[in-house]
């Protein structure tokens, strides 16, 4: 299935598209050094989740998990893993089951910003517990943000699927099960281009924001499933071949 991905791109994992050494697809049988899993007290207005290490677990596959808790400045423990090196241009894929549940997100994606001493630069995958039947994909251009909702025809807390992003010079693109469901193109507005970091995690909303999340309810659990994450850098010569054509053509 995977073998398949890099043959309908083009690529291959011994090959010059592959060159950059940060090309990689990790199906958690541990949590290995790539990976740095937040474990802190969390101040942000939009989030009611401190990010705790116990709230992870890896065994063949990747389970991200959120708890009400006792103790903390949210009332939420929740889940975040992210890489340790950044990445740029490439396919960025997970196989995963969403949390369903009103306030919870699952998201999926990189992020760059001013802790880490560039602008803001973001592009997402997101599921919302409270409708698990879209999937919101949105991207962030020094904190500009632009989003859509996408008809799934299926529910994404039923059982692990595929979903894609790929990051190119010119346009963004994003993929169910291989299957091209929307892009944006540089000529009808900006996309991100600084590197960033891949995350994935599991939130509970703030209030605040309860009319895109959904109200959370005192007492709610949920979990991920993350049975493998990959990311496919694109080489200067898969960039150049590809132009400006379309990523499925």
């Amino acid at each position: 299935m995977w073998g398949h991905i890099l043959v309908c791109l083009g690529l291959a994992l011994a090959g010059p598209a592959m060159a950059d050494p940060y090309g990689f697809i990790d199906e958690f049988k541990s949590l290995g050094g790539d990976w740095h899993v937040a474990d802190y007290e969390f101040d942000h207005p939009k989030f009611d989740t401190d990010w705790r290490r116990g709230q992870v677990r890896a065994d063949s596959g990747l389970t991200l998990m959120l708890d009400p808790q006792k103790a903390g400045l949210n009332r939420f423990a929740g889940a975040s893993i992210r890489r340790e090196d950044t990445s740029h241009y490439g396919r960025y894929v997970v196989e995963l089951q969403a949390a369903r549940g009103a306030g919870l997100v699952t998201g999926f994606f990189t992020y760059t910003g001013p802790h880490y001493g560039t602008r803001h630069d973001e592009i997402d995958i997101e599921f919302l517990g409270r409708n698990t039947r879209q999937m919101h994909v949105a991207w962030f251009v020094d904190g500009a943000l632009t989003n859509h909702y996408i008809e799934l025809g299926f529910d994404a807390a039923d059982q692990p699927r595929r979903y894609a992003f790929e990051w190119w010079p010119d346009r963004l693109a994003w993929f169910v099960e291989d299957r091209l469901i929307f892009e944006h193109h540089a000529r009808d507005g900006a996309i991100p281009t600084v590197p960033g970091r891949l995350f994935a995690n599991l939130w509970a909303a703030d209030p605040s924001i309860s009319g895109w999340a959904g109200t959370i309810q005192d007492g709610t659990s949920g979990q991920v499933l993350v049975k493998r994450i990959g990311f496919i850098p694109f080489s200067e010569t898969v960039l150049a071949q590809k132009g400006d054509q379309s990523p499925d053509s």
